[in-house]
C-alpha cells in the first residue's frame, strides 16, 4: 500500500511540477502583453519616419510633423486643435532598488494636447511638468521599481538636472514604466532637430485607410503609418516568441518526465491489481470497461496534479513585479507584472490531460488483455 501510495504521489508531484514551471513561464508572455497592450485603442496611430522599427530610432522633422497634423481624418478638439502628439523619445540612466545597477527607462516628450490623447494618463500625486522648465513626471510603476524618482528628487538628464515634479498612472500600461516630459524642451536640452513620432487620434477607426493614403502619398513625406495595436505587436513580437520558447521547451522536457511516471505508476498498479483485474473480467466486466478504468485514474492523477501546479504558480508568482528590455521603449526597462489567466490555467488542463491520457493508455492496453486464469492462479 505504501508503495502504491508513493507511486500516486510521484505522478501527482510530477504534474504539478510540470505545470507550475509551465504556467509560471507563459505568465510572463501573458503579463507583458496585458502590460504593453493594456491601453492600446482602435483610434489611435503612429507615424514613423520610414523603415524605422521604433519610435525611438524614428526621426521626424518639423515640416514633416505640421503636414501630419494637417492630414484629414485626425480628431480635433473644441478649439480646432488637431488632437495629436508630436513626440519624443529617449532613455535615462537610473538606479534599481533591488541591487543598485544602473537601468535605462524611458523618457517621453510629448506635446500640449497628450492629456486628451491618452485620457488613460492620470496625475495621482503632485502636479505636471511645466514648458521650458528641466522638470519631469514619473510613471507608478517605474517609482516603485527605481531608485531616486521619488517627487522632489533631481535625475540627470542632458543638459544638467530636472526634477521629478509629478507622479502618474496608466492603468498598468507600459508608460507607467517611465518618465514624461515637456516635448521640446527635451529637444533643446539634447540638441536634436527633430521629433521621434506622431502619436495622433482618428475621427473614427474606419478612418485609418484614408489617413495613412494621404500621407504615404504624399512625395514630400517618407512615412510608415500603423495602428497602435499593430505598433505594439510588431515591436513586442521578439519577446512573446522569446518567452514561450523558453515556457514550451523546459515544459516539453519536464512533461516528457512526468509521462514517464506516469506510464511507470499505471504498470505498478496493474501488476499489482492483477487479481482484481481478474475477477472483475470473471464478473462479466469488459476489457474495455477494465482499460477505461486504468485511463481515467491516470487521468485524474494527472489533473490533480495540475490542479496542485495552478495553485502553487498563482500562490507564488501571480501579480510578481519583473522588468525587461523592450524595443518599442528603445532598449528602455518595462516594468510588468506576472498574469495567470484562465487561458494559461486552461492550457494546463489540456497539458495534464494529454500526460494522463497518453500515461494510463497502454498500461490500460494491458490490463484489458491479460489472461483471466493465469492472472488468478498467480494470486
Amino acid at each position: 500500500m505504501r508503495q502504491r501510495l508513493g507511486s500516486i504521489l510521484a505522478v501527482i508531484i510530477g504534474m504539478t511540477g510540470v505545470v507550475a514551471v509551465l504556467i509560471s513561464v507563459l505568465a510572463l508572455s501573458a503579463g507583458f502583453t496585458r502590460t504593453v497592450a493594456g491601453t492600446v485603442r482602435d483610434d489611435r496611430l503612429v507615424v514613423l519616419s520610414s523603415g524605422s522599427d521604433s519610435q525611438a530610432s524614428s526621426n521626424l522633422s518639423r515640416e514633416a510633423v505640421n503636414t501630419i497634423f494637417d492630414s484629414p481624418g485626425i480628431r480635433r478638439d473644441s478649439s480646432g486643435h488637431p488632437i495629436a502628439s508630436a513626440e519624443k523619445v529617449l532613455t535615462a540612466v537610473v538606479a534599481s532598488r533591488s541591487d543598485g545597477k544602473d537601468a535605462y527607462i524611458a523618457v517621453r516628450g510629448v506635446g500640449p494636447r497628450s492629456s486628451a490623447l491618452r485620457p488613460e494618463i492620470k496625475l495621482v500625486a503632485g502636479r505636471w511638468f511645466r514648458p521650458a522648465v528641466h522638470e519631469v513626471a514619473v510613471g507608478l510603476t517605474a517609482q516603485k521599481r527605481f531608485a531616486g524618482l521619488a517627487i522632489g528628487n533631481r535625475i540627470v538628464l542632458r543638459d544638467g538636472e530636472w526634477t521629478v515634479v509629478g507622479t502618474f498612472e496608466s492603468e498598468g500600461s507600459s508608460d507607467e514604466s517611465g518618465l514624461l516630459a515637456d516635448a521640446e524642451t527635451l529637444i533643446a536640452a539634447y540638441q536634436s532637430n527633430g521629433f521621434s513620432t506622431v502619436v495622433a487620434q482618428l475621427k473614427s477607426p474606419d478612418e485609418f485607410r484614408h489617413f495613412k493614403d494621404a500621407l504615404t502619398s504624399n512625395p514630400m513625406l517618407e512615412v510608415d503609418v500603423l495602428r497602435e495595436a499593430d505598433y505594439v505587436a510588431v515591436t513586442s513580437r521578439s519577446m512573446h516568441r522569446l518567452l514561450n520558447l523558453i515556457a514550451y521547451f523546459i515544459g516539453t522536457i519536464m512533461a516528457i518526465g512526468a509521462l514517464v511516471g506516469a506510464l511507470n505508476t499505471m504498470y505498478s498498479a496493474v501488476i499489482d491489481r492483477s487479481t482484481e483485474i481478474a475477477t472483475l473480467r470473471a464478473l462479466g466486466f469488459l476489457p474495455g470497461a477494465v482499460a477505461t478504468a486504468v485511463v481515467l485514474e491516470a487521468l485524474l492523477l494527472a489533473l490533480l496534479g495540475a490542479g496542485a501546479g495552478v495553485m502553487l504558480a498563482y500562490s507564488l508568482f501571480d501579480g510578481s513585479s519583473v522588468n525587461t528590455i523592450s524595443s518599442a521603449m528603445g532598449g528602455s526597462q518595462v516594468v510588468y507584472q506576472l498574469a495567470i489567466t484562465g487561458d494559461l490555467v486552461a492550457i494546463s488542463v489540456v497539458v495534464a490531460s494529454v500526460v494522463g491520457l497518453a500515461g494510463g493508455l497502454l498500461p490500460a492496453v494491458r490490463a484489458a488483455r491479460m489472461p483471466i486464469v493465469s492472472a488468478l492462479r498467480a494470486d
